[in-house]
């Protein structure tokens, strides 16, 4: 998740013919990203500010009330953050999170623990399921995020304070604490299609050292090669007070249909945090997805805001505001699927 700097001297229409030819093929950029942007993590938005030509379906539109809570999400941060930084270097705040996790799924839903090793750390992604009831549908809805955090906050205005872990209230804490109400939700109000939700381990320490962002969904996907989501959405850095959510370019690129269904959703729900933009191209969990040809788009905040990968990525930059308009737009998007596949 990071500028390609040199861009910014480049008129933005010839940046905008580059990705598109870059976006052609996106099997094969996806597989060989430059050097820059493994580093990087992220690029220049294509065409900074131009609207999308995708069409939304007009307000008012017919949609269940949902009473998504997002104060009790923002307790889920503050717990999770009682622990400290979840990252490699801190094995007990690890365990304290999972455990939490756990202990916040209903009893409906099935867990599994899915462990693996990737360049020599040792993760563990925490899978739950919901199944509509007697099998009655194929459709398979994965919803993720990740639940670590990064081990350095090297975008700190302190340069004292760049080797210390991140606390990631923002990036880590918020998009769990989305889908552990939404798990609730779900429990209360079974959908009519089957949904899973995935708790990543090991996505953000890419760029440290040798490390890789998306290691845990990469690994995921590699030992998983049966699984096939009808769709997906990660849902990334989810609770900031001045929260954007544009359309994430290689979302649009590479799941047009379920971009589109996401923003009917925010439209519905009148979330006017989704903006209706072409964002970054953002490296995130849905990349080893789309990779293999699922579907799956990234929800995350775009331009980063100012705690990104800093020691200030505390709960007193979120907003239970910002929450509620994540949570009812995924939950909408869930009870409203409509898709013919």
């Amino acid at each position: 998740m990071r500028w390609l700097f040199f861009l910014r001297t480049i008129p933005l229409i010839i940046a905008f013919l580059i990705f598109v030819g870059c976006s052609d093929n996106f099997a094969t950029i996806s597989a060989n990203f430059s050097s820059v942007k493994e580093e990087l993590r992220e690029s220049e938005p294509i065409g900074k500010g131009h609207v999308n030509n995708e069409k939304m379906r007009p307000k008012g539109s017919s949609a269940a009330s949902i009473d998504f809570d997002g104060q009790i999400a923002m307790r889920h941060i503050e717990t999770q953050t009682s622990f400290g930084p979840r990252s490699p270097e801190s094995p007990t705040a690890k365990l304290q999170t999972l455990s939490y996790i756990r202990s916040q799924i209903p009893s409906s839903m099935e867990i599994q623990l899915h462990k693996f090793k990737a360049n020599g750390f040792n993760g563990t992604n925490l899978w739950v399921s919901s199944r509509a009831a007697k099998k009655k549908s194929t459709t398979l809805i994965m919803l993720g995020t990740h639940w670590d955090t990064r081990s350095q906050a090297d975008r700190d205005t302190d340069i004292t304070k760049r080797n210390m872990s991140v606390l990631g209230a923002n990036d880590g804490a918020s998009g769990v604490a989305v889908l552990i109400e939404i798990a609730k939700h779900l429990h209360k109000r079974p959908p009519k299609i089957n949904v899973d939700l995935i708790f990543f381990d090991l996505e953000d320490i890419g760029n440290i050292g040798k490390n890789a962002y998306a290691m845990g969904s990469r690994k995921f996907v590699e030992e998983h090669p049966k699984y096939r989501p009808t769709a997906g959405i990660i849902i990334d850095m989810v609770c900031d007070k001045n929260l954007r959510i544009p359309r994430e370019h290689y979302s649009s690129v590479s799941a047009p249909e379920v971009l589109s269904g996401v923003w009917a959703s925010a439209d519905r729900q009148e979330a006017d945090a989704f903006k209706d933009i072409i964002g970054g191209a953002i490296i995130d969990d849905h990349i080893p997805f789309l990779e293999v040809g699922i579907p799956v788009v990234n929800l995350i905040h775009f331009p980063f805001p100012k705690s990104w990968h800093t020691t200030d990525d505390t709960i007193k930059f979120c907003s239970a505001t910002s929450l509620d308009q994540v949570g009812r737009v995924v939950l909408d998007f869930i009870y409203q699927y409509s898709f013919n596949y």
